[in-house]
């Protein structure tokens, strides 16, 4: 699974570097939080930036990286598909869909898969410089190893999260 995600992830990077036009590349960068619905709940932050490819003028195609921050530091490497739902205008609604990976740098943390299906709008500041606000569904998971330490002895085990959020982003792409 993993290396399928590198792999679509590095053949969106060289479409990327090989195009020909500056006006089909945009960049986003974003900061966001959620509602964790699961139990243990951790409330979420997440910081992302990301590189489009506009296949049309609706349509566009990228990569994307970060921190996402439950309980432990995740770093999501994602590819994401995004679809403009009528034509740009001053509000633009729109869809999109990030699916990856996301690794840990943490020693004891083991990352995991990684979604964020979501509905936004953007908000035309001027041709080519834009707000957005997304609304999405997260669901992260990940294990970690936990330590249980009594007085007669100490048990180490993996445990396996899986956190479901639903996740609110604001953002500017340029």
């Amino acid at each position: 699974m993993k290396k399928i995600i590198l792999l679509i992830i590095a053949s969106c990077t060289v479409a990327m570097a090989t195009a020909q036009k500056k006006e089909h590349f945009t960049f986003a960068t974003s900061v966001g939080t959620g509602i964790d619905m699961s139990e243990p709940a951790a409330t979420p932050f997440s910081l992302q930036v990301l590189g489009y490819y506009a296949i049309n003028k609706r349509f566009s195609v990228g990569v994307g990286t970060g921190l996402s921050i439950y309980e432990k530091v995740l770093i999501p490497l994602f590819a994401d598909a995004k679809f403009l739902i009528i034509k740009p205008r001053k509000f633009t609604p729109y869809i999109e869909c990030g699916v990856g990976y996301s690794f840990a740098p943490n020693k004891n943390t083991n990352g995991g898969f990684y979604l964020n299906p979501s509905a936004g709008v953007e908000y035309s500041i001027c041709k080519s410089k834009k707000l957005f606000l997304t609304l999405g569904y997260e669901p992260q998971k990940f294990e970690r190893l936990k330590t249980q330490k009594q007085s007669l002895f100490t048990a180490e085990f993996a445990e396996k999260l899986s956190h479901n959020a639903i996740s609110i982003k604001i953002g500017f792409m340029f």
